[in-house]
């Protein structure tokens, strides 16, 4: 499934976890944009704003994912060195495939300023990693902006936002 090919490619995370079982990937066919969005479409809402005061302004919008993604097949052809790291490479990929499906929401949260990124992001992206293990959300934090994106499930019980959000605070 084309749509879900940058979120299985985790930004090249898969080839090198296909690496260490001594497997290689060929795609026939790759997304000639990317599913992972930059930013919230034109038309999103807001669904939560929160102003302690003028310098500390935060959004927060929640859209539906791959709303623009690439529709498609792609045949991924794998080569590997003997079974048992064929077998594990399997496995992986059909867990990251079945990871994306489940990732139906993306959100937003807009920050006024970069001040508080660092502690957000943690030494050496420390808060950023515990919160992608405990909530199996995608999270990026933009170079180029105050928007931190979030991709996962929609009112999932262990949505990053909340911690994200202390953090912050």
């Amino acid at each position: 499934m084309l749509k879900y090919s940058d979120l299985i490619s985790q930004r090249g995370a898969l080839d090198r976890k296909l690496r260490s079982y001594n497997v290689q990937v060929e795609r026939s066919r790759q997304p000639t944009k990317s599913a992972i969005p930059s930013g919230p479409s034109p038309q999103a809402v807001p669904s939560a704003r929160i102003d302690e005061d003028e310098d500390a302004a935060v959004q927060w919008i929640t859209e539906a994912h791959y709303q623009d993604a690439e529709e498609g097949e792609s045949v991924w052809t794998l080569r590997a060195q003997d079974q048992i790291g064929l077998d594990k490479a399997l496995q992986y990929i059909e867990e990251a495939q079945q990871k994306a499906e489940q990732m139906t929401h993306v959100g937003y949260l807009i920050l006024s300023d970069r001040k508080n990124f660092p502690r957000i992001v943690g030494s050496r992206g420390a808060n950023v990693a515990r919160l992608r293990q405990e909530t199996g959300a995608d999270i990026t934090v933009s170079r180029e902006n105050t928007t931190i994106t979030i991709i996962g499930t929609l009112f999932d019980s262990s949505d990053p936002w909340p911690s994200i959000y202390t953090i912050h605070r």
